[in-house]
């Protein structure tokens, strides 16, 4: 009898003890609690949501969305700031167009690494478009130095993405851009765009001159539009650097300032 009364004490004390047991945080252990993981919609249980390579603290720390496996830090170390969710980017660009003041519509690309490049995913970035052509004697000397403007200035929020829209003959439509980055050892996105795909957006229609520039500033709208010859605009490009980035909605973690340390990452860094 007492025996039996030792059994169900202790099966009665069983609920009480497994509420008293600690519950594990970070079960996943990449830093981000279970709480901020369920209120951004990662698996608290993984640490790498969408299986990509990188984990989720350092994607949600480097702007990068850790449940989209297409997502990630680029491989060319590319400039990145926090982006706006999906419903207030189509706000935004509601009245997006291709001419001065307008803000800039999107498009994609492929750059050297083969990776997928979308134009709205360097907002609050100063974009630089630059086309040109193998063929170009000025195209080529501008593209001289451009590489060491481009390093100067990219952890304060800079962006490159030079269109090649020919090859080494006027008219062949087959650029090469490897052999591109190779004579100017570039290391900024570098598009073979012998289609026009994304160059034909930021000239007026029939023919037109290069070098070529466009600027876009960090509120993503068009600075400066279609300004060909010459260098590229870089005092137009260090006082838009000047200006504060937008301000936009982002969710950090509360020990962000840890992680950073711990991961190594400059929070003040554009890049990763």
């Amino acid at each position: 009898m007492r025996l039996a009364l030792s059994v169900l004490t202790l099966l009665s004390t069983l609920p009480l003890m497994a509420c008293l047991a600690p519950v594990n945080p970070d079960p996943d252990e990449d830093g981000l609690t279970t709480e901020f993981e369920l209120s951004i919609g990662t698996d608290p249980e993984q640490e790498d949501t969408d299986a990509d390579g990188f984990s989720d603290a350092v994607e949600v720390l480097t702007y990068f969305s850790p449940r989209n496996a297409d997502d990630h830090p680029y491989e060319g170390e590319y400039t990145r700031g926090p982006l706006m969710g999906s419903d207030e980017w189509d706000s935004y660009t509601e009245d997006a167009g291709w001419d001065e003041n307008d803000i800039s519509k999107g498009w994609k690309v492929t750059d050297q690494h083969g990776e997928e490049i979308k134009l709205k995913r360097f907002f609050g970035n100063v974009i630089l478009i630059d086309m040109g052509a193998e063929w170009c004697g000025p195209c080529r000397q501008a593209t001289e130095t451009l590489d060491e403007e481009y390093q100067d200035r990219k952890e304060d929020g800079f962006i490159v993405i030079q269109l090649l829209t020919d090859g080494l003959s006027m008219g062949d439509r087959n650029p090469d851009g490897e052999r591109w980055i190779d004579d100017f050892d570039i290391t900024y996105p570098v598009i073979e765009d012998g289609e026009f795909h994304a160059a034909k957006r930021y000239v007026p229609a029939g023919s037109f001159g290069i070098p070529n520039y466009t600027v876009i500033d960090r509120n993503h709208e068009i600075h400066t539009w279609y300004q060909a010859g010459g260098q590229p605009p870089l005092e137009v490009i260090d006082d838009l650097l000047d200006e504060d980035p937008p301000s936009v909605e982002y969710s950090l973690p509360e020990n962000a300032e840890e992680l950073y340390e711990a991961l190594s990452i400059d929070p003040n860094s554009w890049i990763y």
